[in-house]
């Protein structure tokens, strides 16, 4: 399983949140998607979306849905294996 984290800024956060929104929106019906979180930092104009994936393969096959997504084509993704989760 991997976590994928892609970490947004700029001087519009209002902006960037929505093409973030519009990225994730197929989400949901992709193959091997766990799931997925979209996150604004206090007092900063950062926004970090965290996401799941069963493995790579899915998580790309997402990703090249994105397509010209202006955010997430500014943003470069860390992709993490998971070691060990609890919940």
């Amino acid at each position: 399983m991997l976590t994928v984290l892609h970490t947004f800024n700029g001087p519009d956060a209002d902006r960037i949140l929505g093409e973030v929104r519009t990225g994730i929106q197929s989400v949901e019906n992709m193959e091997g998607f766990k799931f997925a979180s979209v996150n604004k930092q206090e007092n900063t104009s950062d926004i970090m979306l965290f996401s799941k994936w069963d493995n790579l393969s899915a998580y790309e096959s997402w990703a090249d849905t994105v397509g010209e997504n202006k955010a997430f084509k500014s943003a470069t993704p860390q992709i993490f294996e998971v070691l060990e989760e609890k919940y």
